[in-house]
């Protein structure tokens, strides 16, 4: 990997230069390139750097609905987005929506989003990542996140003095952060770091909150199953080996790099039920809001076949897969009244 190469390199890619309009890289805006990471960070501060970022996620890249949050700065392997009802190929340049799914394959080594606020977004091999999750059955403003992962390795880093959005999972919630935490999640377990600074840790269980702890910087929570969760004061011997590589360098921002290109990404073959399965699947919270996104799917082979095998496991679909179980049944007939029995005359 090499973080200095030009911005939006790699095959497959439609580049719109905003300042020529013609196809290819364009210089890096001066005042961005003259920021240092500490400095950017430090900066943030300022309206005026503010709006000035806030224009990197603002450009048009056409095939999204939903509001700009953020641009991939480093992709680093096959990583693909999950857009409404299509896939397509990421890569160095395309705009992140919200609603956004990323996922990366197990061969890529990282991918980085960075948001308008300058927080970023490490991803590792096999992760799959939500945006902006929408989440039921929880009071107004209970639970809210910027991101929701899924499965794998995440690296969350916060600009100093910063407030942090929260950070979802199914087993545990994050707020606070302070500035680094390296996560993991697997079917099984799941691990956080607190790299430096501290954090908020929500456990979850059963789609509720069951109990809650503060990291210090360099402490280390692991939890397997239904087990209590193991506090400790440095990762695990396991962790350290297992944590993606790219995670221990220091990488600059980049964000800036795409301020006046837009990359689209390319579209690939619409997805399968297999592509989604695991969203599908996903905590009760999150369930719901993919019956309303691919309900429309329903009603294709493939994926009307997956749903109905898989039922037990996202009852939300019966509506969807089943309509006419859920018709309003006509009111019953009322019995026609007696005759009036006859009256005799003498």
């Amino acid at each position: 990997m090499n973080p200095a190469r030009a911005a939006g390199d790699g095959p497959n890619l439609t580049v719109v230069d905003r300042n020529s309009a013609t196809k290819g890289p364009g210089p890096c805006p001066i005042i961005f390139c003259s920021l240092d990471v500490g400095a950017r960070a430090e900066s943030l501060n300022n309206m005026w750097l503010r709006a000035l970022l806030m224009l990197v996620f603002s450009l048009p890249g056409g095939l999204r609905a939903e509001p700009v949050i953020g641009v991939v700065t480093i992709a680093d392997g096959e990583v693909l987005l999950v857009r409404d009802s299509a896939r397509f190929a990421l890569a160095e340049g395309v705009r992140i929506a919200a609603s956004d799914i990323v996922e990366s394959t197990q061969q890529a080594k990282l991918t980085r989003i960075e948001f308008g606020d300058g927080t970023s977004l490490d991803i590792g091999p096999a992760t799959r990542v939500l945006m902006t999750p929408k989440f039921s059955g929880e009071r107004s403003g209970a639970r809210s996140a910027r991101l929701y992962v899924l499965q794998g390795w995440a690296k969350i880093t916060v600009p100093k003095g910063l407030p942090a959005a929260g950070f979802a999972s199914e087993s545990f919630d994050l707020t606070g952060i302070a500035r680094d935490a390296v996560l993991n999640v697997e079917a099984a377990s799941w691990a956080v770091f607190a790299e430096s600074g501290e954090l908020m840790l929500t456990e979850r269980s059963k789609g509720k909150a069951v109990a809650t702890a503060k990291l210090k910087a360099g402490e280390f929570l692991a939890g397997t199953g239904d087990s209590k969760a193991v506090l400790s004061g440095r990762p695990t011997a396991d962790f350290i080996n297992r944590v993606p590589r790219a995670f221990l360098d220091t990488l600059p921002a980049r964000a800036a790099l795409f301020a006046a290109r837009d990359v689209l990404p390319k579209r690939l073959a619409p997805i399968t039920y297999a592509d989604v399965q695991p969203w599908v699947d996903a905590e009760a919270a999150l369930r719901p809001l993919f019956v309303a996104r691919w309900k429309a799917l329903a009603q294709t082979a493939d994926f009307r076949t997956g749903l109905v095998a898989g039922l037990r496991n996202h009852p939300e679909w019966d509506r969807a897969l089943f309509p006419e179980k859920y018709l309003s049944k006509p009111p019953a007939s009322a019995a026609p009244a007696p005759a009036p029995a006859p009256v005799l005359y003498r």
